[in-house]
């Protein structure tokens, strides 16, 4: 599955360099791991992970270029333990974030969809991916082409009652969590316009 191997890339990425794009070629960025703290109602502010992978393709100086986003959020054991708790026991829905472009215009884009039912389970992770929309791009007649994650996520959840079979609708909104050091929402690597 494409987005459990994103998952997987993302955390190992380490030390990459600037890689260059040609015609008809497909250049894949990630970022790492990030924290997003998520207010989800009747409970305190919780932590989540996400990893995000951009696939741009085509890119040549001055010309439109497509992305394609893929991202996952996962929740911790902490939290899925919350929501067990509480009486959960699956999650579905859909999320969306933004990432900027510096390089190209317009820029920002988005990233985020819909995600299919997910148990919440006592062991195991809860792993929500979403890819899309693609969207169109142009490059800079030279430089280098970056991307960043955006600071917040807009969250659009039903959670599973385990005793009534009913799905509670929940509004989530999540902010990148301020660290020391602070996190780097970078996708790796930059891209050279040539």
């Amino acid at each position: 599955m494409r987005i459990g191997t994103a998952l997987a890339a993302a955390l190992l990425v380490t030390g990459v360099t600037a890689g260059t794009a040609c015609a008809s070629t497909t250049v894949t960025v990630q970022t790492g791991v990030l924290t997003y703290t998520c207010a989800f109602p009747g409970f305190a502010p919780q932590a989540t992970m996400l990893t995000a992978q951009l696939d741009v393709t085509d890119l040549q100086p001055g010309q439109p270029f497509t992305v394609v986003p893929y991202a996952t959020q996962v929740f911790p054991s902490s939290l899925r333990a919350l929501l067990r708790g509480a009486g959960y026991d699956a999650v579905r829905g859909s999320y969306s974030g933004s990432f900027t472009v510096s390089g190209a215009t317009p820029p920002s884009g988005s990233v985020g969809g819909d995600f299919p039912e997910q148990p919440i389970g006592t062991t195991g992770t809860v792993t929500l991916p979403v890819a899309g929309p693609i969207q169109t791009f142009t490059a800079d007649p030279a430089g280098t082409l970056a991307f960043a994650m955006g600071p917040s996520l807009s969250e659009g959840l039903q959670f599973h009652r385990a005793s009534t079979g009913a799905w509670v609708v929940w509004s989530v909104n999540c902010t990148l969590k301020v660290t020391n050091p602070g996190q780097n929402p970078a996708f790796q690597p930059a891209i050279v316009i040539s």
